[in-house]
């Protein structure tokens, strides 16, 4: 189902931690592991708070929202590295809001569902391309045979050939990425040649035995592309309470918001999260769409990653960041400035705390977003954009 808008009712249409794979997961995790580990391993207290949680706390927590609505969240500590999941029971079926990373998440989420319902799934919206909220489409259509796919247009050519691609790079990388981290415990040493502390013998172990435990599980993923598209608006009904899906800019080309009007909830996939990444985006489509979310009349957020949100206190502090660093970049740019040295002259810091409260994984996650969002955003000044 393809066009600018389309309507159907529903009743008559038919990880856990990222191994380095999607763009967003690459800003903090980078593709070569000595250089991660310069990063990650910055104190003893960072990896000391990174190894204990993701070990441990690793299960998808189900929070009810509203009757028949559910969030399927990541624990706080891996909040970053795979996507949250939105549970809608429906009068006839279920709707799920995008997938995870692996099958075994995947199929984790799935094991919930079956627990609040015995519907079966009829609707998976992918509210973007990256494969943190698209690689477990798989399970659900070995679940649910009869579950169709929903995104909007570009997203599936993106995840026909991004998606794809990148997903074949992962498990091709992925054996090397492990042997170096076993060469780096072995040795006891990070890269800087400082001699591994406890805590950061814990956190490389712990990365060893989740990447080896993810490789079989990638090897066995193939994406499933979308069997309906739309342009611009989609509504899905179930009775008289309407699903509203919308085409929106800022973290890639193919962003879809949901909103429940009834429930005054908004699902905003990766457009409002704890940190947006715009890597794949557009910093100034960001701050439109975040404009027209404060439009809408909505009580509560369910974000791609992170916590629920009530009120509007987090759109207006991620609205007002965006906007200073487009306002910044772009002043920048009238002046002349090359792209280092706009780098240099942003200066976005009074955000820091109010966004990441202090927390060290916040903090650095805020660090590498806001740097390619700054880049991005040069880009779009200059124009430069190349994707």
């Amino acid at each position: 189902m393809k066009g600018h808008t389309a309507r159907f009712q529903p009743a008559e249409a038919l990880n856990r931690f990222r191994a380095c794979g999607d763009r967003r997961a690459r800003v903090l995790c980078l593709a070569m592991p000595a250089i991660l580990l310069l990063i990650l391993m910055r104190t003893s207290a960072w990896a000391a708070q990174e190894a204990a949680p993701r070990a441990a706390d690793a299960s998808i927590q189900i929070q009810q929202v509203a009757p028949g609505i559910y969030a399927a969240l990541q624990p706080f500590a891996g909040r970053f590295n795979d996507s949250n999941s939105v549970i809608l029971v429906q009068d006839d079926g279920v709707v799920v809001i995008d997938t995870q990373t692996t099958l075994t998440a995947t199929r984790s989420v799935i094991e919930q569902i079956r627990k609040i319902t015995d519907k079966p799934v009829k609707y998976v919206i992918n509210t973007h391309w990256h494969g943190d909220h698209v690689q477990g489409n798989q399970v659900y259509r070995e679940a649910f045979p009869g579950v169709q796919f929903i995104a909007q247009e570009n997203t599936r050519e993106d995840m026909e050939k991004r998606t794809a691609a990148e997903l074949k790079d992962e498990v091709a990388n992925l054996p090397g990425q492990i042997d170096r981290y076993k060469q780096i415990l072995a040795s006891g040493k990070a890269p800087n040649g400082q001699p591994l502390t406890d805590a950061q013998k814990n956190l490389v172990q712990m990365r060893i035995d989740v990447f080896s435990r993810q490789l079989p599980d990638l090897r066995q993923t193939h994406i499933v592309l979308p069997d309906f598209t739309f342009g611009e608006t989609l509504t899905l009904y179930s009775g008289a309470k309407e699903i509203r899906l919308a085409h929106y800019a800022g973290h890639t080309r193919g962003d879809v918001a949901i909103f429940i009007p009834a429930d005054k909830i908004l699902v905003t996939g990766d457009l409002l999260d704890d940190m947006p990444f715009t890597g794949d985006g557009s910093p100034a489509g960001l701050v439109q769409t975040l404009r027209e979310f404060d439009k809408l009349d909505f009580e509560t957020i369910i974000p791609g990653h992170g916590g629920i949100e009530h009120g509007r206190d987090h759109l207006h502090q991620v609205t007002a960041l965006f906007e200073s660093i487009v306002s910044q970049v772009q002043a920048a740019v009238r002046d002349g400035l090359s792209l280092e040295d706009t780098k240099k002259r942003v200066n976005i810091e009074a955000f820091r705390e109010p966004l990441t409260k202090g927390e060290e994984h916040a903090s650095n996650a805020f660090n590498g977003f806001t740097a390619d969002a700054i880049e991005r955003a040069y880009q779009e000044a200059t124009p430069k954009i190349k994707n």
